[in-house]
């Protein structure tokens, strides 16, 4: 999860730029050269994205742009609307035959991007700006406690970044208020959770975390002389104490007086909430794939998952003890375990790691852990950070870091990072295709713990049931329109317990889609690997699979599924014959699949607990 993408929400992903015409008969060198400027551009619209993109921007010919949190939000799109579609024109314009295979990718991906971009861009209506994980309030926190401070005009640029922030808090309230005039705002249960969030935070004063890691800093950075060290820490102090905590306050008391005023539970049930949600939900699935297309790849991912779990606990002896717990271990000796299992893998780069504990002022509820995508021009050096209050065993932090760590996001990233890719590449967000790899590494990672054989899969069936159950909830609910009722026949007709829709629908209607990159990424995976199984049997090589998930970085998953079939093809099998967008189960065929619950009922924890939403761009 790239965490610091998010401030500009929808808005930021379509600042980019229009430049000089490119026609179609140009070299390859065109193609990459038009790339990189597209890129440069959107570092020079965005200081935030710059500093965290890159370490030295002076080497990529990028202007620095005003240090600021960026421009306030906005409900007219029609500017980056039209700067979306100048891109796509241009784009389109290269031939794509004399395109390299590398070349192709970028150019499958960035199109998607592109197009997803501008759907979402049509309906700034459900562009809620204070949704409790990726609303301004949370994000602005994170952005400023893991700013880095390369040179001492960075010290000069967080603050006046800092300065900004009470002008763009008053933009995202106006449209909100627009918003709420016109019937669109969070459910009660999400402005519950963003409220408490706010609280934890300001209540905090000169021990305030923007205080205290600001002041650390501040004493790690060489060069600069005592009383400079004083100025800085009081400036920044007085800032924090006087204007940021104050904004924070009037913020939470204003966003009180719309309690209340969202009549609808669902998307669903909100004028253009059924055509914003399929814009949502291609681009957090990182699929072009229909509603329907994706119940029927989880449902029958469901089913596998169900009928492991019924062998296992039938098979399961009096002395098994599947609810075995790891030794208790620290995050960085695990990481290190983690990070000496690899053999399933490509090799990577030599990278280090640091892993600490958020303050529990700035931990958000729903977060278990964040991985911070390095600058592209430093990735040697990753940062791991742990909601604490979340993690409850052993067992959870080993999956949780295998998700954050190795062989998830910091190995996947770092791996694709030192290909040395076009880096308008690294900005791209494809978070169905990055969350779903992290949710595939905690499921392959299972193998590689302590614990005994049963215990190992019991774990992981759990796991991937905890994550692609709401999220295939979540497109029902707020893309189908189910309701409680029908979503707990459902749930009875899986053989699990139907009075576990009603939580779950709490859940995926505080913050919709936000669940989705999870499960359906993850699902995408399993499918993956299960076609490539059942193709190539004993030839079936896991480490060259993963190769071809990896290579060419994060991308949707059409292009992974064309990806698939070439791999296939170039191990001798057919691929026609042995890969599908639609393998799955016939339509119409909902709830008539009832074997396991007259067997085991699994209960399924729904109160979701995500890792953080890595923005990758």
């Amino acid at each position: 999860m790239k965490i610091r993408k998010f401030l500009l929400g929808l808005i930021a992903m379509a600042l980019l730029c229009v430049i000089s015409p490119v026609h179609a008969e140009e070299t390859n060198a065109d193609f990459d050269q038009f790339m990189r400027n597209e890129f440069i551009q959107m570092m020079e619209d965005d200081y935030i994205s710059l500093h965290f993109a890159l370490k030295d921007y002076e080497k990529y010919g990028i202007t620095k742009p005003k240090p600021t949190i960026g421009e306030p939000p906005t409900l007219d799109n029609s500017k980056s609307i039209a700067k979306v579609e100048e891109s796509l024109k241009e784009l389109e314009k290269f031939n794509y035959d004399e395109l390299s295979d590398v070349q192709q990718h970028d150019y499958d991906t960035y199109k998607y991007y592109l197009e997803s971009t501008r759907e979402l861009l049509n309906y700034p209506m459900f562009d809620f700006q204070f949704l409790p994980n990726r609303g301004i309030q949370s994000n602005l926190i994170t952005n400023f406690t893991e700013f880095i401070f390369y040179k001492q005009e960075d010290i000069d640029d967080y603050l006046s970044v800092l300065e900004s922030v009470p002008a763009y808090i008053d933009g995202a309230l106006e449209v909100t208020r627009t918003q709420v005039a016109n019937g669109y705002f969070m459910t009660d249960a999400a402005l519950d959770s963003t409220l408490d969030g706010i609280a934890k935070f300001v209540a905090k004063t000169d021990n305030n975390p923007l205080i205290q890691i600001f002041n650390q800093n501040i004493d790690k950075f060489e060069g600069l002389t005592e009383e400079q060290r004083v100025a800085y820490k009081e400036k920044n102090r007085n800032f924090i104490l006087n204007t940021f905590i104050p904004e924070y306050q009037k913020l939470a008391q204003e966003l009180e007086t719309f309690r209340g005023t969202r009549t609808s539970l669902s998307l669903y049930d909100l004028p253009d909430g059924k055509e914003y949600y399929a814009a949502l939900l291609r681009s957090k699935s990182s699929s072009s794939a229909s509603l329907q297309e994706l119940f029927e790849l989880t449902d029958e991912q469901l089913k596998k998952l169900i009928d492991e779990a019924r062998t296992l606990y039938l098979n399961a002896k009096k002395d098994d003890n599947l609810e075995e717990t790891l030794p208790e271990k620290d995050p960085t000796e695990i990481l290190n375990t983690l990070q000496g299992h690899l053999q399933e893998f490509p090799e990577g780069p030599e990278v280090t790691f640091t892993v600490s504990y958020l303050d529990p002022s700035v931990a958000n509820d729903a977060i278990v852990a964040y991985y911070m995508q390095p600058p592209i021009d430093d990735i040697v050096n990753n940062v791991i950070k742990i909601n604490g209050a979340n993690v409850n065993s052993t067992n959870e932090m080993f999956t949780t870091l295998a998700h954050e760590g190795f062989p998830g996001h910091l190995f996947q990233i770092t791996w694709y990072l030192n290909t040395n890719p076009n880096p308008l590449r690294t900005q791209l967000s494809n978070i169905g295709y990055t969350e779903g790899w992290a949710m595939y590494c905690e499921d392959v990672a299972w193998a590689y713990s302590e614990l005994n054989d049963g215990a190992k899969e019991e774990n992981r069936i759990n796991t991937n049931l905890n994550y692609i159950l709401p999220a295939q909830a979540d497109f029902l609910v707020n893309g189908m329109g189910w309701d409680e009722k029908k979503l707990g026949k459902y749930y009875e007709s899986l053989g699990l317990n139907a009075a576990a829709a009603s939580n779950v629908i709490k859940a995926v209607t505080q913050e919709p889609a936000s669940i989705v990159p999870y499960g359906v990424g993850l699902t995408y995976y399993l499918h993956f690997r299960d076609q490539a199984k059942a193709a190539l049997g004993r030839k079936f090589d896991v480490v060259e699979f993963n190769r071809m998930l990896l290579t060419h970085g994060d991308r949707p998953f059409d292009i992974v599924q064309k990806d698939l079939e070439k791999y296939l093809e170039a191990s001798g099998v057919s691929a026609t014959t042995s890969t599908s967008n639609k393998p799955f189960v016939n339509p119409g065929k909902i709830g008539l699949w009832v074997s396991l619950a007259a067997t085991v009922l699994i209960l399924v924890i729904v109160f979701i607990r995500k890792k953080k939403e890595n923005n990758y761009q």
